[in-house]
């Protein structure tokens, strides 16, 4: 750009210098010829005045009078060369008189072209070369109709030759002198104009690369200033459109992010433009994968979804079904993309997934659960119904087997209210959020109290108590709720232990955490059943259990207890050897 700019602004100095040299001598020329001209006029006027004082009947001798003018002239001359010429010539042509030639000897001058103008009545003027001086002369002629003849004055144009030189030597002189300038000037004002150019491309480079705060400094008021004032302007509103847009990607992005269902868009062409992390994990994809700007069908083999999908898009209305995917439940809604301009036509398609496996799962536990309480209820109320109508029947009459029968009665009604309050003690635990009631008590007299309450049941199988548990360990929580936990692990360990075994209980501090171990010597839990131990009603023998008596949810109870406080639950146990529960709760002291 600056060097087409230098050029034009060259060419265009060089053409109007060009122009300049080429005039300037023909305006110098005809100057001159002018000044001549003038000077001519003055003298053949003189000629004729002198010509016409003499009077026409007088003999006038033609070649003396010029001689004689042209000589006092000449003499007079500052310019060396510039002799005048003096012709008298009649109106046939014949030659009169002259002041540098023998008249007699001239040939006739009728056919000269001064000589033919003045003949017409006017001032004949003519140019013409002359081989001998190499010169130009001017020639001017005039009639003098009084006395029947012309006069003619000549003059070589000396001056004209110097004139052609010297104008030819200033004018090259001029020439070097305007295209040194004629440069200088062309490479400022290319540079005046391409500076700020410059200015506008480099920051123009930088807003294509993503630097929307550059902006440009010219402070000129010209055209040029005005495109900067408005590149600017373009400039600022774009910075703050892209700001903008920025935002509302983030924050869609991070709202899309957030959101815990899957959700994953599509064109019309089935190309992903958007899929969230939660869709990654829900279809177990490939975190790492690139799945934005591919076919949806290379990524996602479930053809129930890409079906969904497919009839919503093509159909223009919601689809959603139940999707079972490496034993996961998902529940799939497909929507078509509708425009905001109500268009009748859809420009893709929206897959939400909403990972429902833990909800089938509550669902199934809690079918379990309902028949589950079911059967322990009526496993009870049958066998209290069936005594009380045995007795109805007669029974009651016999002392001995009424009373049996009454303590079996009894013994069914004491099983349904153990029943009746653990099943309420679980459902308060599981809707408590936070435990409350908190107090600071030592630990080692809680097992303590817990061993009186356990002490007779443990002597029927002679069985020992040991309490193992650290001196000084304290423990915040809810005392009632710990006496529950360690109840329920000890009492397990009473039922399942061998005769004449034994029950530890253990507590101490770790890591900032208190540390309770509950073991015995009794028969054991295989290990295929460790993980279902701690659901409700499940037994791991249920005749055994039974006979046992229990309700099946000791520990539910204890697992719920330890969520709770955020703890944990471990479980050691060996077939024939014994089990062990550790159980680590976040000290609160």
């Amino acid at each position: 750009m600056k060097k087409k700019i230098f050029n034009y602004y060259l060419l265009l100095i060089l053409l109007i210098l060009f122009v300049t040299v080429i005039f300037i001598p023909q305006i110098s020329k005809k100057f001159y010829t002018r000044e001549v001209e003038n000077k001519l006029e003055s003298i053949v006027f003189s000629i004729e005045y002198y010509l016409l004082g003499i009077g026409k009947n007088d003999e006038i001798d033609y070649d003396f009078i010029a001689k004689d003018y042209a000589g006092k002239h000449n003499r007079k001359s500052t310019f060396q060369g510039e002799e005048l010429r003096i012709t008298f010539i009649s109106y046939e042509g014949k030659v009169l008189g002259d002041s540098e030639a023998n008249f007699n000897q001239m040939e006739n001058h009728l056919g000269r072209e001064e000589i033919q103008e003045a003949l017409k009545g006017s001032i004949g003027r003519d140019i013409r070369s002359s081989r001998t001086l190499k010169l130009d002369l001017f020639y001017m002629a005039i009639p003098v109709e009084e006395l029947d003849v012309i006069i003619r004055v000549s003059v070589p144009l000396v001056q004209m030759k110097k004139i052609d030189k010297l104008i030819w030597f200033y004018s090259i002189l001029i020439f070097i002198a305007g295209l040194i300038i004629a440069v200088i000037v062309s490479l400022r004002i290319a540079a005046t104009v391409i500076r700020p150019l410059n200015n506008i491309i480099s920051v123009s480079k930088e807003i294509t690369n993503g630097n929307y705060s550059k902006r440009i400094t010219l402070k000129s008021k010209d055209e040029l200033g005005q495109l900067a004032v408005h590149f600017n302007e373009m400039a600022s509103k774009l910075d703050k459109t892209i700001f903008d847009l920025n935002t509302k990607k983030v924050e869609l992005e991070s709202i899309v992010e957030s959101i815990t269902n899957g959700i994953i868009a599509v064109d019309n062409d089935n190309t992903v433009i958007l899929i969230n992390p939660a869709a990654f994990n829900a279809l177990n994809l490939d975190t790492d994968a690139e799945v934005v700007g591919d076919n949806i069908a290379q990524h996602i083999g479930n053809n129930q979804i890409n079906l969904l999908l497919r009839e919503a898009v093509e159909n223009n209305k919601q689809f959603e079904s139940e999707v079972v995917i490496d034993d996961r439940v998902l529940w799939v809604n497909t929507s078509p993309i509708r425009p905001k301009n109500s268009s009748p036509d859809n420009s893709g398609g929206i897959v939400f997934i909403q990972d429902i496996t833990k909800v089938r799962k509550l669902e199934q536990l809690r079918t379990e659960f309902v028949s589950n309480v079911t059967h322990e209820l009526k496993t009870p109320i049958t066998s209290i119904r069936g005594f009380i109508e045995t007795l109805k029947n007669g029974s009651i009459n016999n002392p001995v087997v009424a009373e049996r029968f009454l303590e079996i009665i009894d013994i069914e009604a004491e099983r349904l209210h153990e029943l009746i309050n653990d099943i309420l003690l679980l459902s308060e635990i599981e809707t408590k959020l936070k435990d409350t009631n908190l107090e600071s008590f030592d630990l080692r007299s809680t097992v303590e109290d817990v061993f009186k309450v356990m002490q007779n049941i443990a002597k029927e199988k002679n069985i020992s108590l040991n309490n193992n548990v650290r001196d000084k360990v304290m423990m915040k929580a809810n005392i009632n709720r710990m006496k529950q936990l360690i109840m329920n692990l000890v009492d397990n360990g009473i039922k399942y232990n061998l005769q004449n075994g034994s029950v530890s209980v253990d507590g101490y501090r770790e890591e900032g955490k208190v540390v309770v171990s509950v073991k015995d010597t009794g028969i054991g839990i295989p290990s295929s059943h460790i993980p279902r131990i701690f659901e409700r009603f499940y037994r791991v023998d249920r005749g055994r259990s039974r006979g046992m008596g229990g309700t099946g949810l000791g520990l539910s109870i204890v697992k719920h207890i330890v969520n709770l406080y955020n703890g944990d639950i471990k479980v050691n146990s060996i077939v024939g050897e014994g089990t062990e529960f550790i159980i680590k709760i976040p000290s609160q002291e």
